[in-house]
């Protein structure tokens, strides 16, 4: 149910792109129903301003998606028993840590990378240490659990704990590049990395390292569930900052990379000077 949803939101999304003409006016949903302002002006006959415009106790967007009038307060004809005037907390909540999990493991990346970087390391180094490091990364842990489970308490959406902690559960009709399943996977690569941080000194280094190489991968999972069903992604300003920010971090993952290349290529050019 809720990987259907979240896809149909995508498709929604996309056929009403190719019907819309936006003009100079940018891709916002004022509302937050699901449905962009200009959608609900020239398609679908809405009040932006207006989570839920016949007043059912459906978003207007889960209508669409759904195939019921947005407009009918008759239709459908069974609904969910909702408070219609009740703010919906658990999906600002889960919109909000979303966003500010990736602010944090954007943080913990770009520590462990401008260390290393001889560009940044001279602004790095007085603020860094390990213990903080860590710290930082289980706080965007914290983030991510809070983003994962608020969801089990939003009664439109029907979450369960098998939906928010095993990728691809009851999934058969959906591709695996479900975004979804990209963020839980993200999650638990989160989640070891960080563990196995604090107990650094209690196992070997080697493999200490092979599973922070994790990091990268679950940073790109992050990026693309984000991206493409986070619901905050429609408005221009949020999406230019979430993408150049990911932009950003991927250029000095790879700049650190060339650092380490060339200092390896170096430390061997001295061991046979000698």
């Amino acid at each position: 149910m809720i990987t259907s949803l979240v896809f149909s939101f995508a498709r929604a999304e996309e056929n009403e792109n190719e019907r819309l003409d936006y003009g100079d006016q940018p891709i916002v949903d004022s509302d937050l129903d699901g449905l962009t302002n200009q959608a609900e002006i020239q398609i679908y006959g809405t009040d932006y301003k207006s989570v839920d415009t016949d007043s059912d106790g459906l978003m207007d967007g889960v209508e669409v998606v759904n195939g019921t009038s947005p407009l009918d307060v008759a239709d459908p004809e069974f609904l969910p028993v909702l408070n219609v005037q009740e703010t919906p907390w658990a999906w600002y909540i889960g919109r909000a840590s979303g966003i500010i999990g990736f602010v944090f493991l954007w943080i913990t990346i770009f520590l462990g990378l401008a260390i290393r970087n001889p560009l940044l390391k001279k602004i790095v180094e007085p603020i860094y240490s390990f213990d903080f490091h860590c710290f930082i990364a289980a706080v965007a842990v914290f983030w991510a659990l809070v983003h994962g489970t608020s969801f089990l308490f939003d009664a439109m959406l029907g979450f369960g704990m098998k939906d928010i902690l095993i990728p691809f559960f009851n999934q058969a009709e959906i591709v695996h590049s479900n975004p979804l399943a990209l963020g839980i996977m993200a999650f638990w690569m989160m989640m070891v990395m960080t563990i196995t941080s604090y107990l650094r000194n209690h196992m070997s280094h080697w493999l200490w390292r092979v599973l922070h190489f994790l990091n990268p991968l679950a940073f790109i999972f992050v990026v693309v569930h984000g991206y493409v069903i986070g619901t905050d992604m429609k408005n221009t300003y949020i999406s230019s900052t979430f993408l150049f920010s990911s932009f950003l971090l991927a250029l000095i993952y790879l700049l650190s990379l060339v650092f380490m290349v060339i200092n390896k290529i170096r430390q061997r050019q001295f061991n046979e000077s000698e």
